[in-house]
Order: structure tokens, then sequence, then C-alpha cells
């Protein structure tokens, strides 16, 4: 009696799950490719392909155990969050309005955010009283580093922010321009600092500025109040502000980034800090964006 040789077809049940299972991966590996490729490709709009990709690496996360998808979080929250507008006080007008502003929470990763507050922890020596570009008395009290302190995360954070600045022409109602200039300081608001009503772009020195950016970074939970962030209604012919009782405003909220118009009026109200702690300050590394 001859003995009938292996069959050397694949077996009908586990051939096909192989099959998926690679294609399941490829997918994957789509996905991750397209996140990398929106989230460091400035002239890309993320919305509709981020969306397929998120919506595969949802599935994926629900039916794998896979390490290469933790690296994701924090990509797919930063994309979720892009072009984001913040609360308004009041309605914004159907014409162009200055006082325009736009936030994205959880800007930077958590390791990235925590290297931003441990500069502002650790540079208190480098500190210099601020001032304005018209020297007025009693009218801005902080402190200030200047970004050649930090300049690693400087360069980190310039890369981020030109990276995610064609989502916010739009809500800022603003036109595209050339940066030639990224400017950049730490400013640290304790008990008591304030900035009365200004604008960012007022004097022969800074008539470049085109954009105004503030990354808000504070222990958690924050030991201070105030120190929010008021934009008013500004005359965009003249850059004179409208009304004093109409405006938007921001509260500081660790990694967040807010982007508005230079030429705004707009002031940080007074900090209270009880404990008086440098460390329970509130802390921004803000800057302005140049033409």
């Amino acid at each position: 009696m001859t003995a009938t040789p292996p069959s050397s077809s694949p077996n009908r049940e586990t051939a096909p799950n192989l099959n998926l299972d690679r294609r399941f991966h490829t997918l994957i590996e789509q996905s991750l490719t397209t996140l990398e490729a929106l989230l460091n490709d400035s002239s890309l709009a993320p919305s509709e392909r981020a969306k397929i990709a998120l919506d595969i690496l949802t599935l994926a996360q629900t039916t794998q155990n896979l390490p290469e998808l933790s690296s994701l979080s924090h990509m797919s929250r930063s994309l979720a969050t892009i072009g984001t507008l913040a609360q308004e006080t009041v309605p914004a007008s159907s014409s162009q309005e200055l006082d325009a502003v736009v936030c994205l929470d959880d800007f930077l990763s958590p390791e990235e955010n925590r290297q931003a507050l441990d500069i502002a922890l650790n540079q208190r020596q480098d500190l210099v009283p601020s001032s304005t570009t018209s020297k007025a008395d009693n009218y801005r009290q902080s402190s200030i580093l200047y970004a050649t302190h930090f300049p690693q995360f400087y360069h980190r954070l310039k890369h981020q922010i030109l990276v995610v600045l064609p989502q916010v022409w739009t809500p800022l109602q603003h036109s595209p321009f050339p940066v030639t200039q990224v400017e950049m300081q730490l400013t640290v608001h304790g008990d008591g600092c304030y900035y009365k009503v200004h604008n960012d772009s007022g004097s022969p020195e800074t008539v470049t500025r085109e954009l105004t950016y503030v990354y808000y970074v504070h222990r958690e939970p924050a030991q201070f109040s105030g120190g929010e962030l008021r934009l008013y209604e500004t005359n965009a012919s003249d850059g004179r502000l409208r009304d004093r009782n109409h405006f938007k405003t921001i509260t500081p909220r660790n990694n967040r980034l807010v982007f508005f118009n230079s030429r705004c009026q707009h002031e940080v109200m007074p900090v209270r800090c009880s404990s008086n702690k440098f460390e329970d300050s509130r802390f921004t590394f803000n800057g302005w964006l140049r033409r």
C-alpha cells in the first residue's frame, strides 16, 4: 500500500490569515509614513489624509498590540488640534479683525514641554528686567531670557512653529508672507507682573513683525492665577484700539501655543502667585515672525 504524500497546497485557514496579517501591517506602515510626512511637510493641509491614516491606526490599536503604535499618540493629538480656534469672549464680526487668534493645545511632546520648563527653572540667574521700545515707566513688569541661552530649544520650537504656520493663515485672516526671522525669548511673570495695552509692531524697530506667538509653560497644576492674554478690537487702518470693553481672553495653559496679529492691541493681565516662588511663575516662550 502506497502512502499518500503530504499535500503541498497551503492550509485553507492559515494562508488567508497570513495574507491578511501582512496586508494589515502594510497599511499600518503606510499610515505611519503618511503621518510623519504630514507633520514635516509645511505645504500640505493635513485634514483629509490624516483622517484616513488615523482611522487605520485606531483600528490597529483595537486589534493589535504593536509597540510601534505607542509613538503615534502625541502625533495624532497634534494633528487633531491644528487650527483649533480659541474661545472668544465676544463674537467676531464679518469684517477683517486684527484680534483673530489661533490656539494649539498639546503643541509639543511631554518630553519637549518638560525641557521648556527646565530651561525656565534652571537659568534664573541669566534673566534680565523687561522693557518697552518707548521706555515707559510702570507699563510692564516681567523678566526675560534671550534665546542665546537656549539655542537647541530655540531651533526645535522654531521648526514646529513653521511646520504649523500654513494652517493658521486662514483663521488669522492673514496673507502668507516669507518669514525672514523668528524672534524668541523666555518671559517670566511672577506675582504682580503685567504688561499694559500695547501692540508688537508700533515702532520703526518692530514694524516688520507680522505675527506674534506665545507658548505657555508652567507647573501643573498651575500655582498662579490671572495672567490672561487680552486681545482688543483693533482698527486695521491705523492700529488704534476700538473699544476697551470688547476683547477676547486667552487663558494660560501649559503646552498651549497661541498665534495672533502683531498689530493687534493686547495686554497681559496681572498675575497673582500667593507662594511668591519663582518656580510657580507664569512662563512663556514668546516672539514674533518677521516678514
